[in-house]
């Protein structure tokens, strides 16, 4: 199994590749498509075997329509837009403007989706699939932003405060005895309580274990990993979807260090290809 991590600053590109099956895990900005061409014709991809979409921010859904007219894509599994945040994509304060054209974008990718591939709308049913031998679970599948907006006893009821982040799906599994998180852009902020608090950690507590390899949640954000959470995690590999130079905070570096001193820190400034054998040892290189 190789785990290609594609060269990106804060976006998400990352291909499984297994006996000539691959899958793509969210597809990066949309002036990033002449890339990935790039990188599938060097491995001669023609087909995939799904792409999952972790949640509706355009530095994930980026280039779903240009791959699923170009390559044979059996399933796409698409995190539904909620329409509910009040936080755009990079930050700012979401108007009614930002989130009806999100709509818009949204309703157009899903109407794609349906005339080239097969759409599968991620929600709380979703709690596995399936590439090549292996099962991912799914955590987060459900819409955590309607929950939050529409419950009478949160403080955030009916207001427009939080990021589509909040509704970002985690994937993991266990691979020849290593296991792997791929952690999208999921929240971990102590700043919000109730069921908006510390969404990684949440995660970190079921899944109680270890982690060989561990996508660094939102890019390398520290709000996205509390040290709570990495001291359960305690990654040996840790990719952070990013470059160095674009981290908002270099603490993320000091609460990686501090939750495994041997961890392995990697940035996306190059591509990366992880690769676990049958024995269970991990060989990281760049390449391609």
């Amino acid at each position: 199994m190789r785990l290609h991590f594609l060269k990106s600053s804060w976006d998400d590109i990352i291909l499984l590749e297994e006996n000539n099956h691959y899958a793509l895990i969210d597809t990066g900005f949309t002036e990033q498509f002449k890339q990935i061409q790039n990188y599938f014709t060097k491995l001669n991809i023609k087909k995939l075997d799904f792409i999952f979409l972790t949640h509706f921010h355009r530095d994930h859904y980026g280039n779903i329509v240009d791959i699923i007219k170009n390559y044979q894509v059996d399933n796409v599994y698409f995190k539904d837009y909620s329409g509910l945040d009040g936080k755009t994509a990079t930050g700012m304060s979401a108007s009614f403007e930002y989130r009806q054209e999100e709509m818009n974008k949204c309703n157009y990718i899903k109407e794609n989706i349906r005339k080239y591939s097969k759409l599968i709308i991620i929600d709380e049913n979703i709690r596995n699939i399936k590439f090549n031998n292996h099962i991912f679970k799914v955590y987060a599948s459900d819409n955590k932003l309607n929950k939050i907006f529409n419950d009478k006893n949160s403080p955030y009821y009916k207001k427009y405060l939080l990021s589509e982040n909040y509704n970002s799906c985690v994937l993991y599994t266990k691979i020849y005895g290593k296991n792997i998180l791929l952690s999208g852009d999921i929240t971990d902020s102590e700043k919000y309580k109730g069921i908006a608090y510390k969404n990684n950690y949440q995660i970190a507590k079921m899944i109680k274990e270890e982690i060989d390899i561990y996508k660094v949640a939102h890019h390398g954000d520290i709000y996205s990993n509390s040290k709570d959470t990495l001291n359960i995690y305690k990654p040996k590999y840790a990719i952070i979807t990013n470059t160095k130079e674009g981290l908002l905070d270099l603490e993320i570096e000091n609460n990686l260090v501090s939750s495994n001193k041997d961890v392995v820190i990697l940035y996306t400034d190059k591509n990366i290809i992880l690769e676990i054998n049958s024995d269970g040892s991990i060989k990281n290189s760049r390449g391609l």
